[in-house]
């Protein structure tokens, strides 16, 4: 559900695109592609959790995915709204890691609720 409502954000950007300029409208685009991926690495993290997974690389897999494409949203922005989600991603995902190496469950709720406003505010209006 939370990948339709991204892609359904991306098309409305793209058919928003004649009323933005073009570097506007491809940081707009780069910022809601990538959030979408953040989104889906964010639910691969939920499902690895919810599985059980025993073997902790599934999770630092899409740990490291979300790491990745943080690390692109926030090289490409100067918007503060951004900046501040992506540093609440950042620290709810290494809450995720440290709750990992110390052998507990962690909680991926603040990971995928910071995963889910990103994209709100990669959206447009």
């Amino acid at each position: 559900m939370h990948r339709r409502t991204s892609l359904a954000a991306i098309a409305s950007l793209a058919l928003a695109a004649p009323l933005l300029g073009c570097s506007a409208v491809q940081n707009a685009l780069d910022c809601a592609n990538t959030a979408v991926v953040i989104v889906d690495s964010a639910n691969a993290l939920q499902q690895a959790v919810a599985d059980g997974v025993e073997n902790p690389a599934e999770i630092n897999e899409s740990l490291n995915r979300i790491d990745t494409n943080l690390d692109k949203i926030t090289e490409s922005t100067d918007n503060p709204d951004i900046a501040k989600v992506a540093e609440d991603l950042q620290q709810a995902a290494d809450n995720v890691r440290d709750s990992v190496d110390q052998g507990k469950v962690p909680d991926t709720g603040p990971v995928v609720s910071a995963a889910d406003e990103l994209t709100q505010i990669c959206s447009p209006g």
